[in-house]
């Protein structure tokens, strides 16, 4: 994996490189160094730099070092890469093309898509709409029990012991005696880090109490041992919730330009795939785009939400 992963950086590195004028006469102010007969130029170096995020500003000098370096270094292999010929490799030429495809695809799509930021109503609507994430966000300290490929009938078990009142305690000697291998682990959670549908579940729960979820044969049963208000205020928020319903937005609008695309284009499946027409034809027609305000009803667990709340603690 290594290995391929060093050759798919190299191909691309030829890339680059293979579209540029040898003979281009450069300022020497635009170049920041000679590696044989190649140059690394400022050119490039911005243009990884641009590609970087959450850069400080009293961090951007040391990052355009460590950039530059990294491109020279880099520009080391793909002078090694030219001596084998690398670029002749019909591998190495499949790995560029395939990296061609996807970069292309992933311009046009950014391209048309709408990047406007969310109104404020929007967000303050999102804020107002999921308390338990923010104004009465919780942090949780939980005693937990987790089990793999339970069956149904005593998944059906398990829910009506805890449902009776039965202590986390009680239930792991129950389960020990059906022959489940059972720990109980200690965590701590933010509440963007719990199933949204159960918060208020876990906010409601007794001491000793216990509350069980369920997926897929999957079991987790949960004991709150300590819970503590932990609120974000709106202003806090604020860019998460902006992100979180950009990013619902553009996935819904990504999804409808696709769909209008495809029902556009000319596809002929070709022997044994002609089986494949018969399955887009049977998919339904995709849905038009909500509006972002329609979106902005995510489970908890959402990267844009639940990392930005979990940094305000």
């Amino acid at each position: 994996m290594i290995k391929r992963s060093l050759t798919l950086s190299v191909a691309l590195a030829v890339l680059v490189l293979a579209g540029c004028d040898k003979d281009e006469k450069k300022d020497a102010s635009q170049v920041i160094a000679k590696v044989g007969d190649a140059e690394v130029t400022v050119h490039q170096l911005n243009h990884a730099l641009s590609r970087l995020q959450g850069i400080k500003p009293e961090q951007a000098e040391l990052a355009r070092q460590k950039v530059a370096k990294g491109l020279v270094e880099q520009q080391v292999l793909v002078n090694a890469a030219m001596s084998d010929k690398l670029d002749r490799d019909p591998n190495v030429l499949m790995d560029i093309e395939a990296a061609k495809r996807e970069i292309l695809a992933k311009a046009y799509v950014a391209r048309h898509l709408n990047a406007g930021k969310p109104a404020d109503s929007e967000v303050k609507a999102y804020y107002e709409q999921h308390p338990d994430l923010f104004a009465q966000r919780k942090v949780y300290d939980l005693l937990v029990i987790r089990l793999q490929n339970v069956e149904r009938d005593k998944l059906a078990e398990i829910g009506k012991r805890a449902d009776a009142g039965q202590s986390l305690v009680e239930l792991q000697a129950y389960l020990s005696q059906q022959g489940f291998a059972t720990s109980v682990a200690s965590e701590q959670k933010g509440a963007e880090h719990l199933p949204l549908e159960a918060l208020p579940k876990f906010s409601q729960l007794a001491p000793k109490k216990v509350l069980v979820l369920s997926a897929g044969g999957n079991v987790a049963i949960y004991e709150v041992v300590n819970a503590k208000s932990e609120s974000v205020s709106l202003d806090r928020a604020k860019p998460f919730i902006e992100a979180y319903i950009g990013n619902k937005s553009r996935a819904a609008q990504a999804e409808k330009l696709f769909a209008d695309l495809k029902q556009k284009a000319k596809i002929e499946y070709q022997g044994d795939f002609a089986k494949l027409a018969q399955l887009d034809a049977a998919k339904p027609a995709a849905a038009p785009a909500p509006a972002p305000a329609a979106a902005a009803k995510p489970a908890a667990t959402d990267d844009a939400v639940s990392k930005g709340v979990e940094a305000l603690r």
